[in-house]
């Protein structure tokens, strides 16, 4: 009998410890703020409204300046997921680990999207440098500055960065 009741009493214990560890280990990728791997969100939408608000060129193709875009969670969330899995995967490509594109990346996370769009970087940089380079290069920067985008989010994982921008249904 007094082996059954401390039996009792250790499994509620051993019970009781794994759920405290399930309870405290929620997957970080469903809050942005353990997102951001350490990068400063306002001065990113700083950087690239700057140039919106300016119209530059890229490559050859002039784009004049247009509306600024607004930071959105959900954005940094896909950015994340897709940052991550490069991390996590070591490689480097718009084409997901599983397949996926970015079209079915922000529909997993229920962004409703009209248009949509993905640039990623990889190196250890600073924001400037990352959105520099993304102006440099022609695609990233068309990017940047088509008119129909309103949003965006960016999220890095290690040295690997992803922006998303797009405009809801």
């Amino acid at each position: 009998m007094k082996i059954a009741h401390i039996l009792k009493k250790s499994l509620f214990a051993i019970s009781f410890l794994w759920l405290i560890l399930l309870v405290g280990c929620q997957p970080e990728d469903q809050n942005p703020e353990n997102n951001s791997d350490n990068i400063d969100k306002a001065l990113l939408l700083e950087l690239v409204n700057d140039y919106r608000s300016k119209g530059c060129y890229c490559g050859d193709d002039y784009y004049p300046p247009t509306k600024a875009l607004v930071w959105n969670d959900v954005l940094e969330l896909v950015a994340h997921d897709h940052s991550r899995d490069m991390y996590i995967n070591n490689f480097f490509s718009h084409e997901g680990n599983d397949g996926s594109d970015i079209a079915t990346r922000a529909t997993r996370r229920n962004y409703k999207w009209s248009i949509i769009g993905e640039n990623i970087y990889s190196g250890n940089a600073t924001e400037e440098r990352v959105i520099e380079r993304w102006i440099n290069s022609p695609g990233h920067c068309r990017n940047i500055m088509h008119d129909k985008f309103e949003e965006m989010g960016i999220s890095k994982a290690g040295s690997y960065w992803t922006q998303v921008l797009g405009a809801r249904l």
